[in-house]
């Protein structure tokens, strides 16, 4: 067999993107090796959700060496069960003219961090430099990387046909646009100047070329040799705040640098063509019941309160679960009797949806998401002068609550 289909994916949001300091400090202690902020965990988190939903899935996963990279791969590893290969040769790409050229760590320090998590039977098939590269360096450190690299897959697992690479920006770019067999990444893709799209953790998808490939018989082609076709370009469609912090080589910046940072601020600040950095949004503690119905109406399902409890896509329809060492698939219940009631609370008003008014109400239905778990906008009667409060009319708030969840096992294949 030979590798068919691959994706490559950017890591997550950086923590040292957020406007708002301190940033933690690189975890390895090597140099710009910055972990991921809390939104980039959760869509690394929304990455692996959608990866598991896809038909075709990845049947080994590799990994930048460096740390925000790893991050990203946890959540794909453990909800497709797969450990984590390290290759160094899709690590990140920094300038020479660069004060420190960082050099990621080492397997056995990596273990450290991410124990149980990384295979070590595998090679990186190529080293970068470690006095850094020019944007022609890295183009042809990706170049030579393919052909060793699949040959390397082909022959260490002969029966993968689909693989996933967590990369960053600019290796992302240089990656795909030597699949596709251009000369450099700044040809576009086509007429329309369509360029490869790198968002923070947004996925792009080649797939195999099999007609134009074996156009005689079936033989084994080499790599040099094979046609690919993009099916899947900086994909964001399961990120819930979509794309952000995309890209390109026309930023003339390091990715996620210093210099990247400002001429972004700058950027939002004058014409706002692109994104000013994500602010950590606050949080709020939710408390949600999950219900494991049990195959036996006569014993009673329970959680070991020692096992790890992990989730997925909560915002979803169909959240997964892995309790312990089971996967499950959740679907939204609605509770018996879920209103809630609380009496004597301000009087409250809400638009009239015809003309835009004011109109007084004696109860206050909020939805509450069942994943977000917040109020509807609601306006205080104090704060509407122009609406006659009647002391004698009894107001309450009522509160429709949808917070069970059932789980259903997963069964793997």
């Amino acid at each position: 067999m030979v590798v068919k289909t691959i994706y490559i994916a950017r890591h997550g949001y950086r923590s040292n993107w957020l406007a708002q300091g301190p940033h933690p400090l690189p975890p390895t202690g090597i140099d710009s090796d910055v972990p991921l902020a809390e939104h980039g965990l959760h869509q690394s988190k929304e990455l692996a959700h959608y990866i598991l939903s896809l038909e075709n899935q990845p049947e080994l996963l590799f990994s930048s060496p460096f740390y925000r990279c790893l991050q990203t791969s946890e959540p794909i590893g453990d909800i497709l069960e797969l450990p984590i290969l390290v290759e160094r040769g899709i690590g990140e790409w920094y300038r020479p003219d660069r004060p420190v050229i960082p050099v990621a760590a080492p397997l056995d320090v990596l273990q450290n961090f991410f124990p149980g998590k990384i295979d070590p039977h595998w090679e990186s098939q190529i080293i970068p430099s470690s006095k850094g590269e020019t944007e022609q360096d890295l183009f042809l450190r990706c170049g030579k990387f393919w052909p060793l690299f699949i040959a390397q897959v082909e022959k260490q697992y002969p029966n993968v046909e689909t693989i996933l690479l967590v990369t960053h920006a600019a290796a992302k770019a240089a990656l795909g646009m030597n699949l596709l067999g251009f000369a450099n990444w700044r040809e576009p893709l086509d007429e329309d100047g369509t360029i490869i799209r790198s968002g923070s953790c947004s996925l792009d998808k080649y797939e195999l070329d099999v007609e134009s490939t074996y156009q005689a018989e079936a033989e084994d082609v080499p790599f040099e040799r094979r046609k690919w076709r993009m099916t899947m370009n900086g994909n964001v469609e399961f990120l819930s705040k979509g794309e952000e912090m995309n890209w390109d080589y026309r930023n003339a910046q390091e990715a996620g640098s210093d210099a990247d940072m400002k001429m972004r601020l700058e950027a939002a600040a004058g014409s706002g063509n692109i994104e000013a950095p994500f602010e950590e949004r606050q949080m709020e503690t939710v408390y949600v019941s999950v219900d494991i119905p049990s195959s036996n109406y006569r014993e009673k399902s329970e959680i070991d309160r020692t096992a790890t409890l992990q989730y997925s896509g909560l915002e979803t329809e169909a959240p997964l679960f892995r309790v312990g060492d089971q996967l499950y698939e959740g679907k939204w219940k609605k509770l018996v009797g879920t209103e809630l009631a609380f009496p004597n609370e301000p009087v409250t008003a809400k638009k009239n949806s015809n003309n835009g008014a004011l109109d007084a109400s004696s109860t206050q239905e909020d939805e509450i998401d069942s994943a977000k778990y917040s109020e509807s906008t609601e306006v205080v009667m104090d704060d509407a002068p122009e609406l006659e409060q009647d002391e004698d009319k009894h107001f309450e708030k009522i509160y429709k609550i949808r917070d069970r969840i059932v789980l259903d096992k997963v069964e793997r294949i």
